[in-house]
């Protein structure tokens, strides 16, 4: 199935290479299969809908026991998809046949007992286009994947993130959604989308 891929990553300068081997944490925050809702809705003062959603999930800690040295994140990649197919409920009978997504952002904030650590907003470089499907007018198809920009972690950052994801119990993670969306006909108030949550898997190098 078609995803269209959110990606996001946190560097630090590398100085020698290690011996533990990158570490695939799928699901790394709880994500797939989840849904998430955004309500938009134009109104007279700007003809984009806007909207925002919300969703939380937990996830455990990256077993590190059994490395070998000390460990030291150098780099985490994080990679999170959306399946393609969107769902639009509307106060309208008469919905858009395209609806153009001009601006996506996500925030993560993640915390335990002990930690609180928030990514770097991922931004959408390009626009997304959403298509009613024949067979289904609720339902809408990405029509190509998209890609979201990169954020860079200073090394602060980057052991905050460590330090939360290996130690301190359970972790929660709470993930804003907020969109800017054009169509015509607009789409009113009291408007629902619906975005799934596809893959998603991060790569720890240490």
């Amino acid at each position: 199935m078609t995803r269209f891929a959110i990606v996001g990553a946190a560097y630090l300068m590398a100085s020698c290479s290690s011996l533990i081997p990158p570490q695939n944490v799928p699901n790394p925050l709880g994500l797939s299969g989840q849904q998430v809702q955004v309500e938009v809705g134009a109104s007279a003062v700007s003809r984009a809908a806007t909207g925002l959603g919300t969703i939380k999930t937990s996830f455990a800690d990256v077993d590190t026991s059994s490395s070998p040295i000390p460990v030291s994140l150098k780099q985490t990649l994080f990679r999170v998809g959306f399946v393609s197919e969107v769902r639009l409920s509307a106060p309208s009978s008469s919905l858009p046949c395209t609806i153009i997504l001009t601006k996506v952002d996500i925030q993560v904030h993640l915390k335990d007992a002990q930690h609180a650590f928030t990514l770097p907003t991922f931004s959408l470089n390009k626009v997304v286009e959403l298509e009613q499907q024949p067979t289904d007018p609720t339902a809408y198809r990405i029509l190509s994947p998209e890609v979201f920009v990169g954020n860079v972690l200073e090394a602060a950052a980057v052991r905050q993130l460590q330090e939360l994801i290996t130690s301190g119990g359970p972790n929660q993670a709470e993930i804003y959604l907020s969109i800017q969306a054009t169509s015509v006909p607009e789409l009113p108030p009291g408007s629902i989308l619906t975005f799934t949550f596809g893959t998603t898997e991060a790569t720890l190098a240490f």
